[in-house]
């Protein structure tokens, strides 16, 4: 006969538990209410944080507008890109339209190949400008057959846009060509820019010193009467214009010609010597001119590299211009904040050093130190609602 169980169920059972039930304890509530006493304090912590703005997120980059010069296009693309202390967003619009959004203060900052006029200064108190990079303007051209360089000279391309010279083997071109070049009876379709262009300024500028009869009738400026030709809409469409028509020449920058693989020719300078449009050429002739640089303030209508005389110097060579107000707090009023004064400061200053050092991959010049330094003093003199930047 087995024996009982040593410990019965139940055993040390309070009295009156009936057999085989299981006691079943109560749980402590201390826990619940210790979480949720800590939770509480988190939120308070969290609540004070938030008002005293630690938790505020950081300040976003300030951003920058700027449009103008599509002669520029490029470099400026690439300071976008290349720049990250600021959001920059460039438009390609045209030197003109650059003047006239940056006189209306739509925008931050304005490009422009043409140095403005008294007229516009007056129109836009308080302006400065100073140069922010050079290049050469190149005669692109497509005529069929013929893969020899073409030579050009002055007065041979403003008969052409007179619409004198119809031509591709008219005596006139055809006598400055290098021995063994023979020029084919296609007819020249002239392309010119339609907009505002600086680039315009720079050709028409050249074509006045040039040919009597052309600044006579025509003149130079952003934008002329043309007398004969195509308009097209920016340095990009008067490259693809050139390029799909058979006999077609225009003006360009440099880069464009280059990063389209579009034809280009030589032109004579003063010492009669048929020039390539390079960096170093127009570097060349940066560096011969015998214009005088002013201040930012001053007045660089009658500033120009064009036709300078050393030997290896390209005769079609331009300044490229920013244009900025000197007190951004008073120009734009009270839309217009420290912190984005601060950052356009910062920019502009940022242009006349890291950037550039991409001028030369894109087919600008880097400005020389003289022009750095007379740049450095114009920004030096920006301010704030006449405070320090």
């Amino acid at each position: 006969m087995s024996s009982a169980n040593a410990n019965p169920p139940n055993a040390g059972a309070p009295s009156g538990t009936p057999p085989g039930d299981t006691i079943v304890r109560k749980k402590s509530r201390k826990g619940p209410i210790i979480a949720v006493v800590v939770i509480v304090i988190i939120v308070i912590v969290l609540g004070g944080a938030y008002a005293a703005g630690w938790l505020t997120p950081k300040t976003s980059k300030q951003s920058l507008t700027g449009a103008g010069s599509t002669f520029v296009f490029p470099l400026m693309s690439q300071w976008e890109s290349s720049y990250t202390t600021a959001n920059v967003n460039y438009q390609s619009v045209g030197s003109g339209a650059g003047i006239q959004q940056i006189t209306a203060k739509t925008v931050d900052f304005g490009a422009t190949d043409a140095p403005l006029s008294g007229t516009q200064k007056a129109a836009a108190p308080g302006i400065l400008q100073f140069p922010e990079s050079a290049g050469a303007v190149a005669i692109i051209y497509n005529i069929p057959g013929v893969t020899a360089t073409v030579q050009f000279t002055g007065p041979v391309l403003a008969a052409i846009y007179l619409g004198k010279i119809t031509h591709w083997n008219d005596p006139a071109i055809q006598s400055i060509q290098a021995s063994g070049v023979t020029l084919p009876s296609q007819p020249i379709a002239v392309v010119h820019r339609s907009d505002g262009s600086g680039t315009s300024f720079v050709f028409t500028s050249y074509l006045s010193a040039e040919n009597t009869s052309w600044a006579s009738q025509v003149g130079h400026g952003t934008s002329v009467n043309w007398p004969v030709g195509t308009g097209a809409k920016g340095s990009s469409a008067v490259t693809s214009t050139v390029q799909t028509t058979m006999g077609g020449i225009g003006y360009v920058d440099l880069e464009y010609a280059l990063v389209n693989h579009v034809t280009y020719g030589t032109v004579e300078n003063p010492s009669s010597a048929f020039i390539t449009p390079t960096i170093a050429s127009a570097a060349s002739a940066i560096a011969d001119t015998k214009s005088t640089f002013p201040n930012g303030a001053g007045d660089w209508s009658n500033v120009t590299i064009l036709n300078s005389p050393g030997a290896g110097d390209y005769p079609i060579t331009t300044l490229t211009y920013l244009v900025f107000y000197q007190d951004p707090g008073v120009a734009f009023g009270s839309s217009y904040s420290h912190d984005k004064a601060a950052a356009l400061f910062a920019f502009l200053a940022w242009t006349l050093t890291t950037g550039q050092t991409y001028s030369q991959a894109l087919y600008y010049v880097p400005l020389p130190l003289n022009i750095v330094a007379i740049d450095t003093a114009t920004l030096a003199t920006m301010t704030f609602n006449g405070g320090a930047i």
